[in-house]
């Protein structure tokens, strides 16, 4: 089989320029860019920062209250068109102006927009402690279109704070502190959820005052009748007014502040306190009768002192040592 020069080197020449061509539209295709967008993965940031002008209509009690503040949101996303906030755990108050734009400045890459908010919050009461108060302040704040895949909330420490002169007489605030939390909801739906939080708790001073003072009146009222003897039916009669009017007044009270304290179906700190108080004036009326027994039906007046004296160590040991079990058992 004879080979012609001219063609063979006519076919490696053709291989060889088929190769050059076929090797440079893959390169090209590869370095040609897409007709797709890029996807950016990354959610856009948004910066906030809140001012605490006043806090006023506090009722830890119930967990509400209003909040008077300023409010800054900075972005750099251009598709962002503003902040379009809303509270969750509250809304604007009912007056003129609650929420009002007070500065905007998109002419920049970074986006700014500052409200002047009034508004209206609610938190869940935690009156386990009562009459102590303590607890959180919150202000959760979500974006109203945007989930966290789209958008999270980055928290402005330095520029965030309560007004150094505001007070609540009765009442000390702590540092308040930023939380970043993804909230979710039915749907596959996650919103970024910034919320600032403002510590408070009452004066102890004033708790007592208010609310264990009038109890421990009654006690020592009713404490007055050890010292009346049951010699004759008037004296006893005397006892009997002292204890037992005593402890129809507790009772009122107790009631009276009941009335105040949404119910939890549990024994609070001030429910342990008043069952101590209703067992100190049962054991005074208890002494009473016992005393009266003696006396009068028993025909054992050598025993009235005794049962008037061990009473009075009773009385005292018994609340004491219930209020303590109370404490560590429930």
């Amino acid at each position: 089989m004879q080979y012609n020069p001219q063609k063979i080197t006519a076919m490696l020449l053709f291989l060889v320029i088929a190769s050059l061509l076929l090797i440079s539209s893959v390169s090209a295709a590869e370095s040609a860019p897409s007709l797709l967008p890029a996807v950016n993965s990354s959610p856009s940031k948004m910066q906030v920062a809140v001012f605490i002008n006043s806090i006023y209509n506090l009722d830890m009690v119930q967990g509400t209250y209003s909040i008077d503040s300023y409010l800054t949101f900075r972005w750099t996303d251009p598709s962002i068109e503003t902040a379009n906030f809303e509270f969750m755990n509250g809304e604007p108050s009912s007056s003129a102006n609650s929420v009002e734009k007070i500065y905007e400045d998109k002419s920049g890459p970074v986006k700014e927009e500052w409200y002047r908010v009034r508004a209206d919050f609610r938190v869940t009461p935690n009156n386990m402690d009562y009459p102590y108060e303590s607890g959180i302040l919150p202000i959760e704040i979500e974006n109203a279109n945007l989930q966290s895949s789209q958008l999270i909330y980055v928290p402005l420490t330095e520029e965030s704070g309560m007004e150094p002169g505001f007070v609540i007489p009765g009442w000390k605030f702590g540092t308040p502190t930023f939380s970043v939390t993804d909230h979710s909801y039915p749907g596959n739906q996650t919103f970024s959820q910034i919320s600032y939080n403002i510590p408070i708790t009452n004066d102890a001073l004033a708790s007592l005052l208010q609310t264990i003072v009038p109890p421990l009146i009654f006690c020592i009222i009713a404490a007055l009748s050890f010292l009346i003897r049951v010699d004759h039916p008037e004296l006893v009669h005397l006892r009997y007014v002292l204890t037992t009017s005593m402890f129809i007044s507790a009772v009122m009270y107790h009631f009276g502040q009941l009335a105040l304290i949404p119910g939890l179906g549990v024994l609070k700190l001030f429910d342990k306190f008043m069952i101590a108080v209703y067992l100190f004036l049962a054991v005074t009326v208890t002494v009473t009768t016992l005393c009266y027994l003696a006396q009068q039906q028993w025909g054992r007046p050598e025993l009235v002192k005794p049962i008037n004296r061990y009473g009075v160590v009773v009385s005292i040991l018994l609340p004491v040592v219930s209020f303590w079990l109370l404490l560590v058992l429930i």
